[in-house]
């Protein structure tokens, strides 16, 4: 992969530790250039620090990220100065924010690099699951958009009942009553999302994107893309699918039935003794049952 950056030489310095070999640099001088970089994009993914850009810079990135999506990491400081165009980033493009200075500041900007997302594959996801998203409350829906997105978000479900502000179970409802398989299945999904661009493109070893990705080992992942997507990581990077077809299998077993044809229960009009009517939930009648198991003796 290319990456454009636009850093200071102290964390240009940290980048260049981070990908070593797993990619190529093209180093933004100044502003300018990363101005000519958005006019004819070389590079898959942006790398910058939002003090070295104005407010106005910073809308200008958005309005062509909008047309030409790509990766963008903003690696930086907590400070005054970055804080205006750093707003403008977070509200209007799925920058992946990185903070210097933090203690997990290495491994957070290792998986922000390494781990960039596919947009077309988020795309094709996001479009074939959109009548289970819109079964969703508007917050969770909000949520799980962002996560297929940008390929990142909570490793477990308890985190990501945390996130999204509900109790585990009623999320486990939620995302059921919307057609989903389960919660896990859903973060594993994002996962193997997020790691797609990664194996199909990258020179990184697959054992090395599987430790990025909080994986034990290469054999953990590839079980991931056997349940989701019928291959390994090593047929996929010899064989890429095209992301419809990834997207196309990643739904398939994401969800357990067409969203549209959930049905919640539903009360049936019964005729009362009195003749007016009634209503009475369906049920599984197994008194009728018992009784005829009864008569003929089976147990």
């Amino acid at each position: 992969m290319r990456y454009a950056v636009l850093l200071s030489p102290q964390a240009l310095a940290r980048v260049h530790a981070v990908l070593a070999d797993h990619g190529t640099i093209d180093v933004l001088l100044d502003v300018r250039a990363l101005l000519t970089e958005l006019v004819s994009p070389r590079d898959e993914c942006l790398v910058l620090d939002p003090a070295l850009i104005s407010p106005a810079i910073a809308a200008t990135l958005a309005s062509s990220l909008a047309e030409l999506p790509r990766a963008v990491v903003a690696y930086s400081s907590v400070t005054t100065a970055a804080l205006e165009s750093a707003v403008i980033l977070a509200q209007r493009t799925s920058a992946r924010f990185v903070f210097r200075g933090t203690p997990n500041e290495r491994s957070a900007l290792e998986q922000a690099l390494l781990l960039t997302p596919d947009s077309n594959l988020g795309n094709d996801l996001l479009l074939l699951l959109k009548a289970n998203l819109d079964l969703l409350p508007s917050g969770l829906c909000d949520r799980l958009t962002a996560m297929f997105r940008n390929g990142e978000g909570p490793y477990t479900p308890d985190s990501l009942a945390a996130a999204t502000s509900v109790a585990r179970r009623t999320l486990d409802r939620n995302l059921a009553d919307a057609g989903f398989v389960s919660t896990r299945r859903v973060i594993e999904a994002v996962r193997v999302t997020s790691a797609y661009r990664a194996i199909t493109t990258s020179r990184t070893a697959l054992g090395h994107i599987a430790m990025v990705l909080g994986y034990k080992s290469k054999r953990t992942l590839d079980a991931q893309l056997k349940l989701l997507l019928d291959t390994s990581s090593s047929k996929l990077r010899a064989d890429p699918l095209s992301c419809a077809e990834a997207a196309k299998r990643l739904t398939a077993q994401l969800t357990i039935r067409d969203a549209r044809k959930i049905i919640k229960p539903a009360a049936i009009p019964q005729v009362a003794s009195n003749g007016t009517r009634s209503l009475k939930l369906v049920a599984n009648d197994t008194s009728k049952r018992n009784a005829h198991r009864d008569a003929s003796g089976d147990k």
